[in-house]
């Protein structure tokens, strides 16, 4: 499902890489190219995913964002040093929602295309 929205989409384990998510460059975030990770969780889809793996030298605006590590505990297995965003997806209020049939509920596509509103919060 990923893929098929984010075909350059990276997969390693319950691990997923975007080597550039331009979706951040455009709202000030640097360095360029952006890359982005994150994984799901030992119980997906019943657990939902947490937090934004960027790059540890993350800035918006040359600023430090707010509500992140930059020495991420859990790193992803990408090339690279990798702090880590809070973030849970469901900044429009509607929880997660798993089912059977991920494309019925809550699902890794979805959370990956809320990064967005993370990336338009800025600092």
């Amino acid at each position: 499902m990923i893929a098929s929205v984010f075909p350059s989409v990276i997969r390693s384990g319950d691990w997923f890489l975007l080597e550039h998510d331009a979706r951040a460059t455009r709202g000030g975030w640097s360095p360029d190219p952006f890359p982005v990770a994150f994984h799901a969780q030992q119980e997906h889809p019943w657990q939902e995913p947490y937090g934004i793996y960027v790059p540890s030298s993350a800035r918006v605006g040359g600023q430090p964002p707010n509500d992140f590590v930059a020495d991420a505990s859990n790193r992803p297995p990408f090339s690279g040093q990798w702090g880590v965003l809070s973030w849970q997806g469901n900044a429009d209020g509607r929880p997660w929602t798993a089912k059977q049939d991920i494309r019925e509920g809550a699902n890794l596509l979805n959370y990956l295309i809320t990064f967005e509103q993370r990336f338009r919060q800025g600092v």
